[in-house]
């Protein structure tokens, strides 16, 4: 398992003129880490933004002042954010904490997260490395690196044949022809 910090929101949008920022939960366990006083690793911004300013954008950090749920989206503002131009900026960002801070996990639990750097094999043959997993509605998609390319395969349970984290392997069974769209 990694230890690099977890992906748990993604900025949507601004909302309002004062800088308050709406946010896309990457976690079932929101409610636990969206409060006041947390803070929140800013891992991804408007590079452009960055380059205006004289120099690469810097990962951060972001203080969380208030949060709620709005809808299906949390409204949060932030101490380091005091405008709709600043929130703006941060559009599209992937917010991250330390994994020590996540809350505890049931036995046999594990993080989409965990799954990066794993083989996905099929009938003995490895098939290629997860690179990246995204929380999609239907189904997560883990995005694989088959022999230099990115192959989008989704994650859902009646493909899983067997979770092995010792060995680094997600055992699947795919469906014919999938990874050749």
């Amino acid at each position: 398992m990694s230890d690099a910090p977890v992906i748990v929101a993604r900025i949507a949008r601004p909302h309002g003129i004062r800088g308050g920022l709406l946010l896309e939960a990457e976690t079932d366990r929101a409610e636990a880490l969206f409060r006041a006083g947390r803070r929140l690793h800013l891992i991804d911004g408007d590079r452009d933004a960055g380059a205006r300013a004289g120099g690469a954008l810097q990962p951060r950090a972001l203080t969380l002042e208030t949060a709620r749920l709005h809808g299906r989206r949390w409204l949060v503002e932030v101490r380091e954010v005091a405008d709709r131009t600043a929130a703006e900026g941060l559009r599209g960002a992937r917010l991250a904490v330390p994994r020590e801070e996540l809350p505890d996990l049931p036995d046999g639990g594990y993080l989409l997260h965990d799954l990066i750097g794993m083989s996905v094999c099929e009938d003995g043959v490895a098939i290629g490395v997860i690179r990246e997993v995204y929380d999609q509605p239907g189904a997560p998609l883990l995005a694989l690196d088959v022999g230099g390319r990115e192959r989008l395969i989704p994650f859902e349970a009646e493909l899983v044949v067997e979770l092995d984290f010792e060995a680094g392997e997600v055992r699947m069974k795919l469906p014919a022809g999938l990874l050749d769209i």
